[in-house]
């Protein structure tokens, strides 16, 4: 297996190209459906992802904290953003370019996500703030979709390695 870390002066820092992100291009829209979805990695031209829980908080302040409030997550929307240069051809950014227009449920499909850990995370998602070209004259053009999970995504650990004795 290629080596998933890099080490630091106090640990090993995880090579962050190890994460694999799949899309579903057959726009499936059911985690019944995942045996049945066409899956394709979305990673050619792709130079930034920037995973957000997207927490949903309440701020309260109680008599008995002395003028200091609280604060509590009650809601989270995990969302992953892509962003990077729009390859022309590639089958997975092709996708989601075609979805630039598109409004309601013809901007969900399945997403999955694989940790360098081995754990996945999938679940039905819905693409937004898509563009697909943009940039300098004299640059390759831009390309970044915002990918927001729809519910609690299904969360599968990493298989444990077998021994053999």
């Amino acid at each position: 297996m290629a080596n998933t870390t890099v080490t630091g002066k106090i640990g090993k820092f995880t090579l962050n190209h190890k994460n694999k992100f799949e899309i579903d291009i057959s726009g499936q829209t059911s985690l019944d459906n995942v045996a049945n979805a066409k899956w394709t990695i979305l990673a050619s031209g792709i130079n930034n992802t920037t995973p957000a829980a997207n927490d949903t908080t309440t701020n309260d302040e109680y008599y008995d904290g002395e003028g200091f409030g609280t604060s509590d997550v009650t809601s989270k929307r995990l969302q992953i953003t892509l962003a990077g240069h729009r390859l022309e051809g590639d089958a997975a950014q092709d996708y989601v370019a075609s979805k630039q227009l598109a409004i309601g449920d013809d901007l969900k499909t399945l997403f999955r996500w694989t940790q360098p850990s081995g754990d996945t995370i999938t679940g039905v998602v819905t693409l937004t703030s898509i563009v697909s070209s943009g940039g300098a004259p004299g640059a390759k053009q831009t390309f970044s979709v915002v990918i927001v999970f729809n519910g609690k995504p299904l969360f599968a650990p990493a298989a444990a390695p077998t021994t053999t004795p």
